[in-house]
């Protein structure tokens, strides 16, 4: 099923992240910034022209259709925060422990789209770009 998914993709992916195998694990840890306890992090798995894939833990599963995805990209709070409003499209477990779900940008030429962009044309290996997910509430979609 996996391979059809795949086949079928409307644009092309850029990797950031491998993926793990079945019975591979990696530690992963996304310190969250003060303020964001209850937003779930995640890593950023690649990033197409209609979206992106990002790996969180498996508990408790992601369920809301609508996030803003910040990406975290330093320790201190000089280094800008990208962010963008995005919808989750699905969502799969990959094992007991991480979920893998795809997720679609609500609007073009968002911040963190474009930095991810400019990243993928700089990419000569791999590369950790982690985020939080902050669930939006029906207030703020309006």
């Amino acid at each position: 099923m996996l391979t059809n998914q795949i086949d079928q993709r409307r644009s092309p992916r850029v990797e950031f992240f491998l993926v793990p195998e079945e019975h591979e694990q990696l530690p992963v840890w996304v310190i969250k910034p003060e303020g964001l306890a209850n937003a779930r992090g995640g890593v950023v798995v690649n990033l197409s022209e209609d979206g992106l894939q990002i790996l969180a833990s498996a508990e408790p599963p992601l369920d809301a259709r609508h996030y803003e995805l910040r990406l975290l990209l330093g320790e201190d709070d000089g280094v800008p925060l990208f962010s963008a409003d995005v919808r989750r499209v699905w969502s799969r477990p990959l094992n007991q422990l991480v979920q893998l779900s795809g997720f679609e940008f609500e609007s073009p030429n968002s911040e963190a789209e474009e930095f991810l962009l400019a990243q993928t044309a700089q990419i000569t290996a791999r590369k950790w770009v982690r985020c939080v997910l902050v669930e939006r509430t029906a207030t703020a979609l309006s």
